[in-house]
């Protein structure tokens, strides 16, 4: 009798195990056959809710299980569009664009990414000085090495450059990096408006920071030897001659401790 009780909890262990075995397969097969629209709104949703890695499987999944379908060329620039704007990925981004216009060359949405390829230098300039303000100094950071690194010709690529130098003089705090930064724009983009202006903030730094006057008596003659007539040459007039003065002993700033 007890072999034949163990022997039937053994068989009924066993139709349960292929019971779930075979729900859970009608579960993946229910999930796989989703349609085009279903996979398109669930990636909505997902977005909606702040969970952008499930919205991008949504549609890769869309992507691979109807790539001709009237959802295909939305789906493909939601992909950039997520990447861009959620994760902060510019490779990525920049790819989904490009495979949007190879894939689904006719489709409005490769117009669009066409534009956005285009003004890619612009966007990545602006996303790094709105994820700024947001006090997302690495993502920024990140943004501006892309450009320097695949927009170094471009005539926005010395700005990009310059506000690196003062991410780290700023907000970071780091003079020696800030130095580092500020002397490419000088090595790197000869004649464009930053260029000036990253000298003079070389020369502060070193007078008014690391109180290195000597360093920064060289960088500040050298300003007035290669931009006299700048805007800010009396500035730096007046730091030269003022080297290594405190407060109190500049007057013209006496004032400000009385």
């Amino acid at each position: 009798m007890k072999h034949a009780l163990t022997f039937a909890a053994f068989n009924m262990r066993k139709t349960m195990k292929i019971y779930y075995f075979i729900l859970f397969g009608l579960f993946l097969i229910t999930g796989c056959t989703k349609s085009s629209n279903e996979l398109f709104e669930l990636s909505k949703q997902n977005l909606k809710d702040s969970k952008s890695e499930l919205a991008i499987k949504d549609l890769k999944l869309l992507l691979n299980k109807y790539p001709n379908d009237s959802l295909a060329a939305q789906a493909q620039y939601k992909l950039s569009t997520i990447y861009l704007n959620w994760n902060n990925d510019l490779q990525l981004g920049y790819g989904a664009l490009e495979r949007l216009i190879s894939k689904y060359p006719e489709s409005k949405q490769a117009k669009q990414a066409a534009i956005e390829i285009d003004e890619f230098p612009e966007y990545i300039l602006n996303k790094s000085e709105s994820l700024r303000k947001k006090d997302m100094v690495k993502e920024a950071i990140d943004h501006l090495m892309y450009m320097v690194n695949n927009y170094s010709k471009h005539s926005l690529g010395s700005k990009a450059q310059y506000m690196l130098g003062d991410i780290y003089m700023n907000d970071l705090r780091d003079f020696n990096v800030a130095i580092q930064e500020y002397r490419k724009v000088i090595e790197n983009y000869i004649g464009s408006e930053q260029e000036p202006h990253a000298l003079f903030m070389i020369g502060y730094i070193y007078a008014n920071v690391l109180n290195d006057t000597n360093s920064a008596k060289i960088e500040y003659e050298e300003f007035l030897k290669r931009f006299p007539k700048h805007e800010l040459s009396p500035s730096v007039k007046f730091e030269i001659q003022y080297l290594g003065k405190t407060v109190d002993e500049i007057p013209a700033l006496k004032h400000i401790t009385t």
